[in-house]
């Protein structure tokens, strides 16, 4: 069961576009892991400093870098900031090479982002670079300053901007974490009024629908990568034990 693996994991990455999607797509789940000791970490490919009516991008900038980083406190989870520049994500081997070192470094059993299919041009970048980061993390004759790793499990998220075509195939128990993301997101001016959109009520709405639907009183939902894809990142992988077999 995918939730026995998320859970069961020593260490977990969630990519995001920008600083609160992260929190959006995986944000309960993180909490409510990293409650049970697991190494969560929230790489942000960008700020998502374009966002706001007022501030010019550099001082929205740096206040969405604080706010990330309270968010992540009260979360329990570790944050990382790759300052790459918000609307013009780049999707480039170059890009996903800086990802694959961070997946590299903290070895995540279990890596979280972005559903392809989405309006937003940053979410579906992030999609591909995520991917394309895994398939270069698990090479083991690409030199980088750390050693191959393939990750066991590649998720994507339930985000309200990357609906076309997302199936919720899996329901993952979050009810541990919930109360944490709540005062997570509000450390956010976005989660706070900045934004016409109900973040906060559609997010938590969201999950408590899950959660019904799960049993429990708070769920996300997840998609999973396809079985050939499966198939081809763990061509890298260690063998299996087969003595048993045997």
């Amino acid at each position: 069961m995918i939730e026995d693996k998320v859970y069961a994991a020593r260490s977990i990455l969630v990519v995001g576009a920008h600083a609160f999607d992260a929190e959006v797509i995986a944000g309960p789940l993180a909490a409510a892991a990293a409650r049970n000791g697991t190494q969560v970490t929230f790489l942000h490919l960008s700020m998502g400093e374009q966002g706001h009516p007022c501030l010019i991008p550099e001082h929205y900038s740096a206040q969405k870098e604080d706010e990330a980083a309270k968010a992540a406190a009260r979360l329990g989870v570790s944050m990382r900031n790759m300052k790459l520049r918000d609307a013009f994500l780049p999707n480039d081997n170059a890009t996903a090479l800086q990802v694959c070192d961070v997946i590299r470094e903290v070895r995540p059993e279990v890596v979280i982002t972005h559903w392809h299919g989405s309006w937003h041009k940053d979410h579906r970048a992030a999609a591909q670079l995520t991917q394309t980061s895994i398939f270069f993390s698990a090479l083991p004759t690409l030199k980088r300053a750390h050693p191959a790793h393939t990750p066991q499990l590649l998720l994507f998220g339930e985000n309200w901007e990357d609906d076309e075509g997302f199936r919720a195939e899996h329901l993952v128990d979050v009810s541990a974490g919930f109360d944490a993301w709540q005062e997570a997101v509000m450390e956010y001016e976005l989660a706070r009024g900045l934004s016409s959109f109900p973040y906060v009520d559609y997010y938590s709405a969201l999950y408590r629908l899950r959660g019904c639907l799960r049993g429990t009183r708070h769920a996300q939902a997840f998609a999973a990568a396809s079985h050939s894809w499966n198939a081809g990142s763990g061509l890298f992988a260690p063998p299996a034990d087969r003595s048993s077999e045997t």
